[in-house]
């Protein structure tokens, strides 16, 4: 009885959804690290049993960049992943504060433009993603040079 009441009221707290909401973030963390892990340890063990057979190991990815002087496939993808990243944050930065400014004609209050401020913070992250890949960009262009004049 006293523990059915105990539920009944932690229910009626305000404090259920963020409690909830922090502890599924922490979940999925907990378990994308565990994933990573567990991916790794697999692959160790698959290295090992050809390495018992005598099987020849087949290069990495990383392996396999280095002896052909290209950008591995994750920094090439990384790359894109940030571009892609920085894009979205200007459209959400963007659609940020055209809702602000819309409310703000639509109200005819002009303190609701306080709230178009908050468009400035994914507006600087996607600037920052934004220089951040072009700068990927201009390193892998200078190592794919070298790797040609050294290959020369």
């Amino acid at each position: 009885m006293a523990l059915a009441l105990f539920f009944e009221s932690v229910m009626d707290s305000a404090f259920v959804v963020p409690v909830a909401g922090c502890i599924m973030v922490l979940g999925i963390v907990v378990a994308g690290i565990w994933s990573g892990t567990r991916t790794r340890e697999i692959q160790a063990q698959e290295r090992l049993a050809a390495i018992a057979r005598g099987v020849p190991l087949p290069p990495t990815v990383e392996e396999l960049a280095i002896i052909h002087g290209k950008p591995s496939v994750d920094s090439t993808r990384r790359r894109g992943n940030v571009r892609r990243a920085g894009i979205v944050l200007l459209g959400c930065a963007a659609g940020l504060i055209l809702f602000f400014v819309a409310l703000a004609t639509i109200l005819q209050e002009r303190d609701v433009l306080c709230g178009a401020a908050v468009g400035l913070i994914p507006l600087g992250i996607g600037v920052g993603l934004l220089i951040d890949a072009r700068i990927q960009t201009r390193e892998l262009d200078e190592a794919a040079y070298k790797s040609q004049v050294g290959a020369q």
